[in-house]
């Protein structure tokens, strides 16, 4: 699933991305900016995604806060490279679920249903790839490269679900795609909302992404006149 409406900055965190090198310092510089995020990860889901202290960081990897700036140049930076990382656990994850399923609706629901019990099992990566949850933070082009990807695969699904006649052509507009993404969007932040402690299976609202999708489906049924397109006026 897309990230939720969100873009990339045009110009990212400055120091936190850079070239592959192949020498013993080299790869020691790449496991220590690992265990830095491995640390800032631990703090944010202790303590909230808008809670990082870098000093508290430093102190976890063994580092006096000063050297970290060698590894990341900002506390932005750290949550850059955060973000980069949750959206390619979440790519793998879409992957995962496209080729376990067959294609169009299938992959469809798996994809929610994963996005959405990914979201449950890593709430601090959740609320910081798909809500606004830290002011001033826009994502890296790199960094929101995975999510392009999603959207993609997303997009793909939806088209495959149409060519299957398992669902109507507007699906697959820019409204149809819109409500699929509230529809996992807006279950995970209710879960995470109210009921953060509770897993995806036993949670109050992460299993209703089935029921939802059925009425997604309902919606976007094929059987609707083929000039049929989803109405913004209310009815009466």
């Amino acid at each position: 699933m897309p990230d939720i409406e969100r873009g990339p900055a045009t110009a990212g965190p400055e120091g936190q991305h850079r070239p592959p090198l192949d020498g013993p310092r080299e790869r020691r510089r790449r496991q220590t900016r690992e265990e830095i995020l491995d640390a800032a990860l631990d703090v944010v889901t202790e303590q909230g995604v808008a809670a990082l202290n870098l000093s508290e960081v430093a102190r976890r990897v063994g580092l006096r806060q000063p050297s970290l700036y060698q590894y990341f140049d900002s506390r932005l930076a750290v949550y850059d490279a955060l973000f980069e990382r949750g959206m390619a656990q979440h790519l793998d994850l879409v992957r995962s679920a496209i080729a376990a399923n067959p294609p169009g609706l299938a992959a469809l629901r798996a994809i929610a249903v994963g996005t959405v019990r990914y979201s449950v099992e890593h709430p601090a990566f959740a609320q910081l790839m798909f809500f606004p949850a830290i002011p001033g933070f826009e994502p890296s082009g790199q960094a929101y490269q995975p999510s392009l990807e999603v959207q993609k695969l997303t997009t793909a699904a939806v088209a495959a679900a149409v060519q299957r006649s398992e669902l109507h052509p507007a699906a697959a507009t820019e409204q149809g795609l819109a409500l699929f993404i509230a529809l996992a969007a807006g279950i995970a932040s209710l879960q995470l909302g109210n009921d953060r402690h509770s897993g995806f299976d036993e949670g109050r609202y992460s299993p209703l992404v089935e029921p939802a999708l059925d009425m997604f489906a309902a919606y976007f049924s094929p059987n609707k006149q083929p000039d049929w397109r989803p109405s913004n006026q209310h009815q009466t």
